[in-house]
């Protein structure tokens, strides 16, 4: 009789190990966003977050001078900036760091910055916030401004950015910028004249 042969059998590669590891893996990240997601609905229920509300209320220029020799305009302005946080169970931490520009038709004008500060619950709060800048101003764009001056209708752009914090309670959360665009018409950029600001459009964005 001829000798038999041994049965082979293939060998266990580990294949349904991984799998069920994997399976368990993807079941462990689908647990941890539904309970990030439960968590952030709560939060929101509970909280019910609203945005705050920017917007400039005033202005005031004490100096605007231009230099034809260099062609540099000096200018100092106080705006008074109103922020509103309308929330019932948020405050708003605002951090150092901040930026504030006034340009006319894309030159800047003067720059500054807003004080760092906590702003509480249902709580409005006015910043006068000083700026000043040397620039360098041509002869074309002092025309152009002269000429607004005249119709009364000087376009302005205020930027703003800062770093901010919302506080749940006692808890800080991560912070962000938020950045502030005021397109705003006045009606003169004259030390001896109170500017009256004519029309305001805001547009506001946030950086995680």
């Amino acid at each position: 009789m001829g000798k038999r042969g041994v049965p082979r059998y293939p060998e266990d590669d580990g294949g349904g190990g991984c799998c069920g590891c994997l399976c368990w893996c993807c079941c462990f990240l689908f647990l941890i966003v539904a309970a990030l997601a439960g968590t952030a609905a709560y939060l929101f229920f509970i909280y019910k977050p609203k945005a705050p509300s920017y917007s400039v209320s005033n202005m005031s220029i004490s100096q605007f001078d231009f230099s034809s020799s260099d062609l540099t305009l000096y200018t100092k302005l106080t705006a008074s900036v109103r922020a509103e946080n309308p929330n019932d169970m948020i405050g708003i931490k605002y951090g150092d760091g901040s930026h504030t520009v006034v340009s006319y038709r894309g030159t800047p004008l003067c720059s500054g910055k807003l004080p760092a500060f906590f702003q509480g619950h249902k709580n409005v709060t006015v910043m006068d916030i000083a700026m000043e800048g040397r620039h360098g101003f041509g002869s074309g764009l002092q025309q152009a401004l002269e000429e607004s001056e005249k119709a009364g209708n000087v376009p302005l752009d205020v930027f703003v950015s800062v770093p901010v914090t919302l506080r749940l309670g006692t808890v800080d959360l991560r912070q962000v910028k938020v950045n502030v665009h005021c397109a705003l018409v006045v009606d003169s950029l004259s030390p001896k004249k109170k500017p009256n600001i004519k029309s305001t459009t805001y547009k506001a964005n946030v950086e995680f």
